[in-house]
């Protein structure tokens, strides 16, 4: 049995739409720009699509992710 990332690559390719992103992970296009700007998905092409591979990570990993923004979101809030 192929592993998550090997089958959302044969399934997706490196990379693909914000549509298609907010679709694998069940959520709206916005909530997708939001993920993309405090960095848990990253950017590819020029800005103009998703990485799977993180799409990937962030769906074996949420919680570890959500934080890892939540920090970096408080760290840019309060610094001076």
């Amino acid at each position: 049995m192929p592993d998550r990332l090997t089958d959302m690559l044969e399934r997706y390719g490196e990379v693909c739409k914000r549509t298609v992103a907010a679709k694998i992970l069940g959520c709206s296009t916005g909530k997708i720009k939001n993920m993309l700007d405090d960095g848990r998905l990253a950017l590819a092409c020029g800005g103009e699509m998703v990485d799977v591979r993180s799409i990937a990570a962030y769906i074996q990993q949420p919680k570890q992710i959500d934080e890892l923004a939540r920090q970096r979101r408080m760290g840019r809030k309060w610094s001076v």
